[in-house]
């Protein structure tokens, strides 16, 4: 069955939100490892990172999820 175009472009925005936000975290994680003097006073720098990654592979799974569900 053939798929509208404006479901291809929704699930096409969908899935570049989710890449932005990627993107967006793995700055924020860039800034943690590049400045870390910057963060300095960061309470709990490493647990920052941490979930940074987390949301970056929860992120990652709903691409794949919308991909293997949605295309």
């Amino acid at each position: 069955m053939p798929t509208s175009p404006q479901r291809q472009a929704r699930v096409y925005a969908i899935r570049e939100h989710f890449k932005a936000h990627i993107l967006m975290l793995k700055e924020e994680v860039e800034v943690f490892l590049n400045n870390p003097v910057g963060v300095a006073g960061h309470p709990d720098f490493f647990k920052s990172i941490e979930d940074k990654v987390c949301e970056i592979a929860e992120l990652e799974g709903a691409i794949e999820s919308l991909d293997r569900h949605f295309k």
